[in-house]
């Protein structure tokens, strides 16, 4: 083994070596999890929740609109409330909003907006529109008191930045199966004998964390052991979880859920939502729909899976912005204003949510003459999440400066 693939495992040793103690402080944990599941580049919130009765959407969109129920068939809207039906492609998700687990929100966003990926998701993850360098699901953990290194975790290639800001990182994993403290098979009984061998030894005087270290240390092997068992001892067979990167990081949450790890805060992505061109309306075949299909099948999968810890898990679906509310010549859209998320699990109130009503897309209504305008702001889930479901009392800590605005999403 040479010196560069032993270093890369000595250091993804140290990462997990935080979860060595995972087990006996998840007795301390909160009962609720939390999963944020961020769509990452804005996805078009005029074409998940279908205003349908509004006469102007067909107008707006006469190549990649969603035909309302009535017309019936595989392509028209699954209807919600008489106005907003769901894309036909979201069937497993429509499922949970007939069982009164969906909150849907379809008019989502903040006062003068960004229409910038990367500086709407900052706002978005850090919960404050002036620039700031820490995310809100890390100052809830820091305010909340605990411990980043058990209860949060990103299935993800690299951290979200509503978890910047930690003293100690949290975990950051593309999946369990994968996670190995060598870079090969072959390699991983020399790397455990070499880690065994050191935090065998005698601690050093002097350094106060000396002892925790290589208490965690000893443990490292037989702990990382346990996270992978998780990914496949707790995922139920017959789940029907899409064979994506969503339905991959969805099972994987599953799992540490399941496992009850002590894991409280789970952060997601679901990429491609930046459909400038040849978006489709509700064909299956269109570009959208699959996106659609893989979100709605991925989140049902989980639900499933959970069985009866669904009861201790909220999932929220968030975008940075949404779209134009009128089709480009490309037969897509472009970056936009308001668009709808979602809060998902047994302890939501379903329904459709509009804050102070539904905006309207005729001219006059539109923001800037092109965009959805917001009847929501952002803030206000985060705060009723926190406070309802989470059960953190003092949100102003965690959002400050954030508009009141009662929901009743939980």
């Amino acid at each position: 083994m040479n010196r560069r693939n032993f270093l890369c495992a000595g250091i993804g040793g140290f990462a997990w070596s935080n979860l060595a103690m995972m087990r006996s402080a998840s007795a301390m944990s909160s009962d609720r999890v939390l999963v944020v599941l961020f769509m990452r580049g804005g996805w078009d919130g005029l074409n998940v929740t279908v205003p349908y009765g509004d006469s102007a959407y067909y107008s707006l969109r006469p190549n990649i609109a969603i035909p309302e129920p009535r017309k019936g068939g595989p392509e028209a809207a699954l209807d919600l409330d008489g106005f907003f039906g769901f894309h036909p492609s979201m069937t497993a998700f429509h499922d949970l909003y007939q069982k009164g687990m969906v909150a849907v929100m379809p008019a989502v966003q903040y006062a003068a907006a960004s229409r910038s990926h990367f500086a709407g998701q900052d706002v978005i993850e850090s919960g404050m529109l002036a620039q700031g360098d820490n995310g809100w699901l890390a100052r809830y953990i820091q305010a909340a008191g605990k411990n980043p290194a058990i209860s949060a975790v990103s299935i993800s290639e690299q951290m979200p930045r509503s978890l910047f800001g930690l003293s100690i990182p949290p975990l950051v994993i593309p999946g369990l199966s994968g996670l190995s403290l060598a870079a090969s098979q072959s390699d991983l009984p020399v790397v455990e004998k070499l880690i065994n061998t050191a935090y065998s030894r005698s601690t050093r005087s002097g350094n106060p964390y000396a002892s925790s270290l290589y208490e965690i240390g000893r443990e490292l092997t037989a702990r990382l052991a346990e996270l992978q068992n998780a990914g496949s001892t707790y995922v139920s067979a017959d789940a029907g979880y899409p064979v994506s990167t969503l339905g991959r990081s969805l099972s994987q949450a599953s799992a540490l859920i399941k496992a009850r790890l002590g894991v409280e805060v789970i952060a997601l992505n679901a990429n491609g939502w930046d459909t400038h061109a040849a978006q489709g309306g509700s064909h299956p075949q269109a570009r959208m729909s699959g996106l659609l299909a893989d979100v709605s099948d991925s989140i049902g999968a989980f639900f499933y899976d959970l069985g009866v810890d669904a009861s201790r898990v909220l999932l929220l679906t968030a975008t940075e912005f949404g779209r134009t509310a009128a089709e480009n010549g490309s037969e897509g859209t472009d970056h936009g204003n308001a668009s709808t998320w979602m809060a998902v699990g047994p302890n939501v109130r379903g329904g459709v949510y509009l804050g102070s009503g539904w905006p309207g897309l005729d001219p006059s209504s539109l923001y800037e003459g092109r965009y959805l305008s917001h009847t929501i702001d952002f803030r206000t889930i985060y705060a009723e999440i926190l406070q309802g479901f989470v059960g953190f009392s003092n949100v102003s800590e965690i959002l400050p400066n954030s508009p009141r605005q009662i929901l009743g999403i939980v």
